[in-house]
């Protein structure tokens, strides 16, 4: 892997950077990859009793009789409950967006009533191991009358059916915005290109699937809930609105986490459940997921349709933009958040991306089906939205007689601060830089040498090139840029030691992305000693410090961000104590590899340890009026939205015979402003556009008409292996952020983001011998050969209009 580097316009860095920046390798490594990791299923307790769920068979039905009398005195069986014995403890869990629009559902902890997904959960049962307590829940009576179901977001749409009586009209999610004058750019626009994408429904599949243990306290009224969360602070709080648990009572324990993407930042009912069956059996409770139950009912991904059109004057530039996402929401809104997950995010983060547009429009519709519930997974939405964005860019390059780069180019910002058609304000960039490098990457009149010379043999190459732009760092102020009020908080303690090393606790949670390693590379940096003398907790019990949760590519930005100023207070108390020592000005000292030092005279210093060993143990060490606490505790909030860019490019080659693509190259630039660590930032970019790759040509939830999952193992589930990951070549732009400590942007989803525009656009530069256009996700070598043959298998509804559905006009 070939990896380049150059700067941006640089600013003041909070810290003197010397671990910041380095290939630090990850401190977690050695422990993970030698199999000595705790993960949830590695947890026992003494006494522990096992959990297994009763799941819908059906996709919606009513249930017309359940009795568990003849599993409740079962061999080795403790407990068994149905809907009504967990009614009296809590009704659900609501699912609502603080938008216009948003009709809120309620999703049980066991179904009563009525089922509306398969997968569902019906019924619990506790035993001594999990093999009596599924052997029990084989045993329970029930019945059940079916209903229709719906499995078509177009069909839910027309309310041929409802979906989930909660939503009589079948309706989640509707609304939209116009900013500037669309339809007059519309009116005069010289060329209008238009299409509908479809993103296939798909899981994210974590390493390791969900799990949960709870054990209750009756003496001290306590409970502990471990589970493999991506949101800890966000589950207690939870676990004592809805249950009625006092919260200083209630501890999460977040435990090595294999992977969570997205999928483990919500609230589900087998966490709520738990702690109300141990309570009940007075025993602690466990519940591991199988990776059935994992691809039926942990939340689904993507699933949506976006028509869009570009208004383009004489000169090929974009004058406005009209865009409609229409999501398939599954049968609840997935707490906490919602169907709005996809469509909402799709239109509103971003409506023009990278380009200059003066106007746009859009309107957002989410609709239930008798599918999963879809909820969050790497890139939420910003993945569509940049698929339909980036094609019908190369769309338009086609139209035109341009160049995929050169269209781009005609059309991107070039100067900043920015502010798009909505108001949101893009105050720095290298939108067109990296248009430029990625182009000198592929080194674009080769490619285009190659591919003619192909082409004459029978092999059909294609480059595919998607720009994007992403929200950066979750925080209060991007909440309040696009209109809604979630509020993020987030804490961490530093605390040095009297032998000069520093113990750090964040209220993130780990999941594999190296979170201990850059946490301890910036709090060394700013307190002036090495990486190695850094020990990082990440949010392994909620006791410790406060955080909103790990995603939306905020790990690096506000975990670093409340680390560097914790860090930073007891920085500037070493700084006085070692001015005292070496009788100078504290504004004269400086913290650089473990030495206290007067600027510029690197002969009067004294070591980091010895001045923590002063205030530790010698009071005359002290100035006046000292306080001698090492340890800090500090929130962060970045006080602007943040976005980070870049671009990919994608080379494939597809097989005339069998429709499968071959990935031959990824080229991919990168601007997360100060680069913490590019070895982990190097791994982000390749583990998220191998999930795109996936997305785009290997793997698809599918469902037949009566709502049944058909892909429910990872023989019919396909995820894409190391065979066909291709080499990378990784270039890092770096243009710090004036918003941020040290500079850092996010940059955890951009990958999965951009990779299935580049792959798209890859697989159709290759078809244009064939004069086909394909649009829908997944690129299934059924679809590539049928474009080959002349003709398009596709997953696409039938036109808006055949449904009376709003689409641009």
């Amino acid at each position: 892997m070939q990896t380049i580097k150059t700067h941006q316009h640089m600013t003041t860095p909070v810290i003197a950077a010397r671990s910041v920046g380095s290939r630090v390798l990850r401190s977690e490594d050695p422990r993970l990859l030698s199999g000595r990791g705790e993960f949830i299923a590695d947890i026992d307790l003494p006494g522990q009793l096992h959990v297994a769920f009763v799941r819908s068979p059906v996709a919606h039905a009513r249930i017309t009789h359940m009795d568990l009398s003849g599993v409740r005195d079962c061999e080795g069986v403790h407990l068994a409950w149905s809907g009504d014995d967990v009614l009296p403890f809590c009704e659900g869990i609501v699912g609502e967006f603080a938008v216009e629009g948003c009709n809120p559902t309620t999703m049980p902890l066991l179904a009563r009533g009525e089922v509306v997904y398969v997968g569902e959960p019906i019924a619990v049962v506790v035993a001594e191991s999990r093999y009596a307590a599924e052997d029990a829940c084989e045993l329970i009576d029930w019945e059940f009358e079916e209903l229709p179901a719906v499995t078509d977001a177009h069909a839910s749409l027309a309310v041929l059916n409802v979906a989930n009586s909660q939503l009589p009209n079948n309706l989640g999610l509707k609304g939209g915005g116009s900013f500037g004058d669309v339809a007059g750019a519309f009116e005069r626009a010289d060329k209008v290109v238009e299409g509908r994408y479809y993103t296939g429904r798909v899981s994210a599949s974590p390493m390791e699937t969900r799990g949960v243990i709870a054990k209750y306290g009756w003496a001290s009224k306590s409970v502990q809930v471990w589970s493999n969360t991506q949101m800890p602070h966000f589950l207690r709080y939870m676990l004592t609105a809805y249950l009625g648990f006092a919260e200083q009572d209630v501890e999460v324990i977040t435990p090595d986490t294999g992977g969570g993407f997205g999928q483990k930042a919500h609230v589900y009912p087998e966490e709520l459940i738990l702690p109300l069956l141990s309570r009940e059996v007075d025993c602690p409770v466990k519940w591991i997921e199988d990776r059935r139950e994992n691809l039926m009912a942990a939340a689904h991904a993507h699933e949506q349709f976006i028509d869009i059109a570009y208004a383009l004057d004489n000169d090929g530039r974009i004058t406005g933009v009209r865009t409609h996402a229409l999501g398939d929401g599954g049968a609840y809104h997935a707490p906490p958040w919602t169907m709005a997950v996809e469509p909402w995010c799709a239109v509103v983060m971003t409506p023009t991306g990278i380009y200059a547009a003066p106007t746009a429009e859009y309107t957002y519709t989410a609709v239930a089906t008798n599918k999963t519930p879809v909820g969050a997974y790497r890139g939420v939405g910003y993945m569509a939205g940049t698929l339909a964005r980036e094609c019908l860019a190369d769309d338009a390059a086609r139209a035109l007689g341009l160049s995929p780069f050169d269209f781009r180019r005609l059309n991107v910002v070039r100067e900043f601060p920015w502010t798009n058609p909505q108001g949101i304000v893009y105050d720095e960039g290298s939108w067109l830089e990296s248009i430029d490098v990625v182009e000198q990457m592929v080194d674009y009149p080769a490619f285009l040498q190659r591919q003619s010379e192909l082409r004459k043999k029978g092999r059909y190459l294609g480059l595919g090139l998607s720009v994007f732009v992403e929200s950066s760092g979750e925080s209060t102020a991007t909440s309040l840029e696009h209109g809604l009020g979630d509020v993020y908080h987030d804490t961490a303690t530093v605390r040095l030691g009297p032998n000069g090393t520093a113990n750090v606790a964040i209220g993130l949670s780990a999941q594999g992305q190296g979170l201990a390693t850059t946490v301890a590379q910036m709090a060394a940096d700013t307190l002036g000693i090495n990486v190695e003398d850094v020990s990082v907790d990440t949010a392994r019990s909620t006791a410790h410090a406060y955080g909103s949760g790990t995603l939306g590519s905020r790990g690096a930005v506000i975990a670093s961000g409340a680390v560097a100023r914790a860090a930073g207070v007891i920085r500037e108390k070493v700084r006085a104590v070692a001015a005292s020592m070496l009788e100078a000005s504290p504004d004269d000292i400086e913290l650089v590899d473990g030495q206290a030092m007067i600027k510029g005279v690197s002969s009067s210093s004294v070591s980091v340890a010895d001045v923590a060993t002063a205030i530790y143990f010698d009071i005359d060490s002290w100035p006046d009026d000292f306080e001698p606490s090492l340890e800090a505790t500090q929130a962060y909030d970045t006080s602007r939205a943040m976005f980070s860019n870049g671009a990919h490019a994608i080379v494939v080659e597809l097989d005339p015979e069998t429709g499968f693509i071959r990935f031959e190259n990824v080229y991919s630039v990168e601007d997360c402003g100060t680069v913490i660590n590019p070895n982990i930032v190097e791994g982000q970019i390749r583990g998220g556009v191998v999930q795109g790759i996936g997305a785009s040509a290997f793997e698809e939830l599918a469902y037949d008409e009566s709502g049944q999952l058909l892909t429910t193992t990872f023989l019919d589930y396909g995820l894409p292996t190391m065979d066909v990951v291709p080499p990378f070549v990784i270039h890092h732009i770096e243009t710090p952020s004036k918003h941020s400590a040290a500079g850092v942007k996010g940059m955890g989803e951009s990958g999965l983001i951009a990779a299935p525009a580049a792959v798209l656009n890859a697989v159709n530069d290759a078809l244009s011998p064939f004069g086909v256009v394909l649009r829908d996700l997944p690129l299934t070598p059924e679809k590539v050969l049928a474009a080959m043959a002349g003709g398009v298998i596709t997953t696409s509804a039938p036109t808006a209009e055949a449904v009376g559905e709003d689409r641009p006009k």
